[in-house]
């Protein structure tokens, strides 16, 4: 005897049938219908169930028509959405708890500042809240901000960015790492490794791949150990490593046992080639090394013994201030040197000189004559270093900033070196056109500052040798359109021809970002070598400058008053600070549970 199959109502899929609510006063909620008047709640979407329960329980209701009718389930539907909010609400408003604790903890990261200013923080939104929104105080109270509770939302905060990165790496064609070493306040060497990473799609980022607190000793053993640690931590591989730049420190660069030769080693043992691995020290470090090789050191030692004298003791700071002011002078008072930091070389030696008559006056007063300021000779050598720095200083704020191009350096470093031929030849000629403050003193020659550049002009090509060994490769990928097809490599002339006979292409070249013209126009089809030679240089560092302003950022995190922030903590502030990957906010607040601040 066959067997009947038990019919399942819920399997129909019945949909509700908006006449019902003026029939029945019923509407539909989360697929079920839902009584108006009684709120009960009906198993199945069924006209007949609806009728029964409205015939049984609600017959008075049928006396009502008309205009009077729709205004009983007007008012019934809003009675029960009010309902309905009282119920939601409150989850509303934890998540909104929980979402504005992470996103101050975020800040306070960013800005870095102490965890602990979490609660200074809610008591000004506590305060602005009793006279802006005094109905929502007991919300802001229930903000949670303790030392604590920061310190936990930044970990969360930084665990998630590091797990995107992580999942961005995956997708890594080619990377190249910077590192670079600094000490703390502690004495404690932090060495910092970053990431520039590139996406078929021609998708670049830097990022902060470790911090790592070095306890012990910082040779090239230790920092290839953690280099390689932190590459395990990421899943990056030596296969999709493209270039290391560093510092120039002996435990980077070392020919036998420093971090670079470590890392060829390495390769060699992967049986990948290291002559693949583009070595490159710091552009922004070696333009500053260049500028050391300026030789008028009588003008530097002259300058900065005078400035000295005038600032390190306070009764001479105070009076010179006052004589500057009683002779309306332009500016407040001298500017200190940073044997460090090239940049105030030209500050100082500026303001020495705009200044120079009152530094004159001053001295003598103190009876400290400086015979080299009422020298003529010595005059033109200062304003020389005034012009020259200036220059420097030009071209090094130039080479600074994230996501800068290899090629974009190199050709910035090439067109300065460009513009000191041109200066040898003026100056040869006594020609003073390009040294407005030089020329202001009048010299009767300028032999001495043309061999001043011609030492420049040595020091960047010794310094800059390097990388200007790459400079077929970089043409390649920076000027494609440029570059002679006879001197190209033979794996890439084929194409560098088909590209160049290409008008349209040389169009779009001329009109878009370079990286732009590869990721929309170089397809992996038509032009699979050069859009991979492409994504190898694109990939490159060319300075440590995300280095070195982390290293600010982390002079100032860790502090003569926060000297005690253990390293785990200071690692996720400055990864919060410093990335540009967003923390997921939302997803965190949903998997965190509710406690409310007391």
């Amino acid at each position: 005897m066959a067997t009947t199959k038990k019919r399942k109502v819920d399997a129909e899929r019945r949909s509700f049938q908006e006449k019902w609510t003026n029939d029945y006063f019923f509407v539909e909620v989360q697929g079920k219908p839902v009584c108006l008047v009684c709120g009960d709640m009906l198993a199945v979407m069924e006209q007949a169930s609806l009728e029964r329960h409205y015939s049984s329980k609600h017959a008075k209701l049928s006396e009502l028509g008309g205009q009077m009718r729709l205004d009983k389930i007007n008012a019934l539907q809003r009675s029960l959405e009010l309902q309905q909010a009282a119920f939601t609400k409150p989850g509303c408003d934890r998540d909104n708890v929980i979402q504005t604790s992470y996103v101050v903890s975020e800040l306070i990261a960013k800005k870095l500042r102490p965890h602990v200013e979490g609660e200074f923080v809610k008591e000004c939104m506590v305060a602005a809240a009793e006279l802006l929104a005094p109905d929502k105080v007991k919300l802001f109270q229930s903000v949670s901000l303790s030392r604590r509770t920061v310190s936990d939302r930044i970990t969360d905060l930084a665990q998630d960015i590091e797990m995107t990165l992580k999942n961005s790496a995956g997708d890594f064609q080619f990377f190249s790492l910077a590192c670079d070493e600094t000490t703390d306040i502690t004495n404690t060497s932090q060495l910092a490794i970053f990431v520039r990473g590139i996406t078929a799609e021609f998708d670049t980022r830097e990022e902060l791949l470790s911090l790592e607190a070095m306890h012990g000793t910082t040779r090239g053993e230790d920092l290839f150990e953690r280099l390689v640690l932190s590459m395990k931590k990421f899943e990056l591989t030596f296969e999709k490593l493209s270039g290391l730049i560093t510092d120039g420190a002996p435990a980077m660069v070392d020919s036998q046992k420093g971090l670079i030769s470590l890392v060829k080693k390495e390769l060699n043992r992967l049986s990948l080639d290291p002559s693949n691995l583009i070595i490159c020290h710091c552009i922004i470090h070696q333009e500053s090394l260049c500028a050391q090789s300026l030789r008028l050191n009588s003008v530097m030692s002259t300058v900065v013994s005078c400035i000295n004298f005038v600032k390190s003791r306070g009764l001479n700071s105070r009076q010179f201030k006052e004589l500057l002011n009683d002779l309306h002078s332009e500016y407040g008072d001298l500017v200190y040197n940073c044997e460090v930091r090239w940049l105030s070389h030209r500050n100082m030696l500026l303001r020495f000189y705009e200044l120079r008559d009152e530094v004159r006056q001053f001295m003598e007063m103190k009876g400290k004559p400086v015979r080299e300021l009422i020298d003529s000779k010595w005059l033109c050598d200062l304003a020389f270093m005034v012009d020259i720095t200036n220059y420097l200083s030009e071209l090094n704020v130039k080479l600074q900033g994230p996501n800068q191009l290899l090629s974009t350096l190199l050709s910035k470093v090439i067109s300065f070196e460009a513009k000191l031929r041109l200066w040898k030849v003026q100056l040869e000629r006594n020609n003073t056109m390009h040294f407005p403050t030089l020329e202001g003193q009048k010299p009767s020659t300028t032999l001495e500052y043309a061999s001043e550049c011609a030492k420049l002009i040595e020091a960047f090509n010794e310094r800059f040798k390097d990388v200007k060994s790459k400079q077929m490769e970089l043409d390649i990928f920076a000027t494609p359109f440029n570059v002679e097809p006879a001197d190209v490599p033979d794996n890439l002339r084929h194409e560098i021809f088909q590209l160049q006979s290409n008008d349209e292409l040389k169009a779009r070249y001329n009109n878009v970002p370079l990286l732009e013209f590869y990721k929309r126009y170089i397809s992996n089809n038509e032009f699979p070598t050069l859009r991979r030679h492409a994504l190898k240089y694109a990939s490159l560092f060319g300075t440590t400058y995300c280095c070195e302003q982390f290293f600010s950022k982390l002079t100032i995190t860790k502090s003569r008053l926060r000297s005690r922030l253990i390293y785990t903590n200071l690692e996720k502030q400055l990864r919060v600070a410093t990335s540009s990957i967003p923390a997921n906010i939302t997803r965190l607040t949903q998997e965190k549970q509710f406690q409310p601040s007391h």
